[in-house]
């Protein structure tokens, strides 16, 4: 073989080694890169079943979405999330009072639908000068803008706000199956607390009157006032309706049942939304007033009564005997304690003829 020749090879050899060498530097690179994708898709799996995880455990609706936010800033590194909530869905009942404007924004019916987010489950977006109609002076430094719709596309309930600075974090055209996972799993454990918060209240409200039951008050009658309350001073105002039987007898059950339900419309007129109305059955119902003095729970009472009484119900009068008790500063009743000591009161009240307001005392 001549000189030529086995150059010419040896260079062929070199240059084909050469070549190998960089495929392989080439593939070596390749692959470092999918273990590199693997691992932060193996973390960013974690991270999301942990959430998921921690949001399967909420049985309310306002903690669900209250979890959720936070472990999406904390764990995602997310410049934004919100919810915004149809008000005319089953979402329009539920109280987010902890979640506030940055976490909730409530809508109108048809928003939804107008932005054209009930044609897909999840819709991306970069954001330019002129943002989304969505959001507020305070986000204008977002850059993109991913868009989960809640619920069926036919009649979605709500929207998943996930935004980041970054333009390329949900820039069109990436994939969607996390986000669409996401959202998935987040509509189904929404309707599913919503389910369950509506069999907790049923449990624990009387059917005639929409006032809380005897239930209610089970797991609670033996708590010290301060476990439930704090430890501001608790009023319970004990309430029995006057010749409640002759009512019944007289005008049938049906006039009875319209009587009650109107005595609660009435005693509402003067409670804060949060005060617990209990019915104990029968004619009788107990309203707590907590953080309220004696003279301030004795003004309500009388209120309550006149209330009662100044307007008859079908041309039928009205009169209720009340019993008022208040817990002491100093001494942590039990709530029973509290409630049997306006029933003594309003037993006072009953014997001395009724339509009226006694107060317990020690003596």
């Amino acid at each position: 073989m001549s000189e030529d020749n086995a150059a010419k090879i040896q260079d062929i050899s070199s240059r084909r080694m050469q070549k190998l060498a960089a495929e392989n530097r080439e593939l070596r690179q390749y692959v470092a890169r999918v273990m590199q994708r693997l691992r932060t898709n193996e973390q960013l799996f974690r991270r999301m079943f942990e959430l998921e995880a921690s949001v399967l455990r909420c049985t309310d609706p306002e903690d669900l979405c209250f979890t959720l936010l936070r472990g999406l800033r904390a764990q995602f590194d997310l410049d934004f999330a919100r919810f915004w909530f149809d008000r005319a869905s089953f979402m329009g009942n539920q109280s987010m009072q902890s979640l506030s404007e940055r976490d909730l924004v409530w809508l109108e019916q048809g928003e939804i639908a107008a932005m054209g987010l009930n044609r897909q489950q999840v819709t991306l977006l970069q954001l330019n000068h002129d943002g989304f109609a969505w959001l507020t002076s305070a986000d204008a430094h977002l850059g993109s803008l991913a868009l989960l719709t809640l619920g069926e596309l036919e009649q979605p309930f709500g929207v998943l706000g996930l935004g980041a600075i970054d333009r390329n974090r949900f820039a069109p055209g990436q994939g969607t199956d996390f986000l669409m996972h996401l959202g998935q799993v987040l509509s189904l454990s929404l309707e599913n607390a919503v389910a369950q918060a509506r069999l907790a209240r049923m449990s624990v409200t009387d059917t005639l009157t929409g006032s809380r039951n005897r239930r209610f008050l089970q797991p609670r009658s033996h708590q010290p006032l301060s476990q439930w309350f704090g430890h501001a001073p608790v009023a319970c105002l004990y309430i029995d309706m006057d010749c409640f039987k002759r009512l019944n007898d007289e005008h049938g059950h049906d006039f009875g049942d319209r009587a009650l339900s109107e005595l609660c419309v009435r005693l509402r007129r003067f409670m804060r939304a949060q005060d617990p109305l209990i019915r104990m059955g029968g004619d009788e119902f107990v309203v707590l007033l907590p953080g309220c003095s004696l003279e301030r729970a004795r003004q309500i009472a009388e209120r309550m009564l006149k209330a009662i009484t100044d307007e008859p119900l079908e041309g039928h009068a009205l009169s209720a005997s009340f019993g008022l008790a208040v817990s002491p500063a100093g001494e942590d009743w039990q709530v029973q304690q509290l409630i049997q000591r306006a029933d003594e009161a309003m037993y006072v009240s009953k014997a001395l003829g009724g339509g009226r307001v006694e107060v317990w005392s020690r003596d």
